[in-house]
């Protein structure tokens, strides 16, 4: 089993990825709103530290919250969780696009039924 940590900007898009989720099979998880940290120092009134000048250009701050998706899957599944969200997003490697991970779980319980 794996956890599948998924945090998108674009709310529309996690509504894409999880209806295409849940067409090949991927069921489950727990979506939460977020906010990046360098956008939540932006908006904030405390005084920048020196690298955030440079990467202010590249922060969208009237994007509003984004999502975090955890789901815990079969190892199996991750390649088709992945292929999904490259998908609907166009590929991670953009900026702002979102982030895609996964981590072992070494156990887990709570989940019944396929997958």
């Amino acid at each position: 089993m794996q956890l599948m940590i998924l945090i998108v900007p674009d709310s529309e898009k996690m509504d894409k990825i999880l209806v295409k989720m849940m067409e090949a099979g991927i069921r489950g998880g727990s979506l939460l709103d977020c906010e990046g940290a360098l956008q939540v120092v932006g908006q904030s009134g405390l005084r920048k530290p020196p690298v955030f000048s440079s990467l202010e250009q590249y922060l969208k701050p009237d994007t509003g919250k984004g999502k975090l998706l955890l789901a815990a899957m079969n190892t199996g599944q991750i390649e088709t969780a992945h292929r999904i969200v490259t998908e609907v997003t166009g590929g991670l490697e953009k900026p702002n696009t979102g982030v895609f991970l996964t981590l072992p779980l070494g156990f887990f319980d709570g989940v019944r039924g396929e997958g």
